[in-house]
């Protein structure tokens, strides 16, 4: 082994930061919150299933082709200058299942996630233009917050921000100071989510 070499990041912190990453948690969250905030509970899966595929499915499937066409490095999108116009298209998908949420009557707590989700791109968009946040970090401490306010005994989950956040330091893809950011602004967002929930 070249101890000249550059030590190469544990596998741990690739795991976390795969299984912890932004659109996972916008494809589950949205119908867990719903679910668990409505009743009828498959009401509130099904308004989150829309947001699911609108503000999940369809922006990792832009990133997907992005990547293939090599436009972008990988799924995480490392580049800060190429992250706001896709936090935009984030924004705007938000804004068009919103439309669609009043119009088809569904769940009031999809709404109030979407304006979180919606909340957390503009300021991804915003701050990105000069300093690379974490939105990893920004969208794991606003998702286990929300969890935790709706199931005070899920208060485990809120592990996976210190845990996400030292993976993607490890990862060199973040400085503490943008994950501790990042998180900081997810948490707070969350909780602003929750009161209106």
């Amino acid at each position: 082994m070249d101890p000249t070499a550059p030590a190469r990041p544990a596998r741990w912190a690739h795991v976390a930061s795969e299984v912890l990453a932004p659109w996972w948690l916008a494809a589950v969250m949205p119908v867990l919150v719903s679910a668990l905030t409505t009743a009828p509970a498959w009401r509130g899966a099904l308004s989150g299933l829309l947001v699911t595929v609108l503000c999940a499915v369809v922006p990792v499937a832009v990133v997907t082709a992005g990547v293939r066409r090599g436009r972008y490095a990988s799924l995480h999108v490392p580049r800060r200058e190429d992250r706001p116009p896709l936090l935009a298209m984030v924004a705007g998908l938000t804004a068009l299942a919103a439309v669609l949420l009043v119009l088809l009557d569904g769940a009031t707590s999809s709404l109030v996630f979407l304006g979180l989700m919606a909340a957390c791109a503009l300021v991804g968009v915003a701050v990105s233009r000069r300093w690379k946040i974490s939105l990893h970090a920004m969208v794991v401490a606003a998702s286990t917050v929300v969890l935790v306010g709706l199931v005070p005994v899920s208060a485990p989950v809120l592990l996976a921000v210190p845990v996400l956040a030292a993976a993607r330091v490890r990862l060199g893809a973040h400085t503490v100071a943008q994950v501790v950011v990042g998180s900081a602004v997810g948490a707070v967002l969350a909780a602003g989510a929750l009161a209106l929930v």
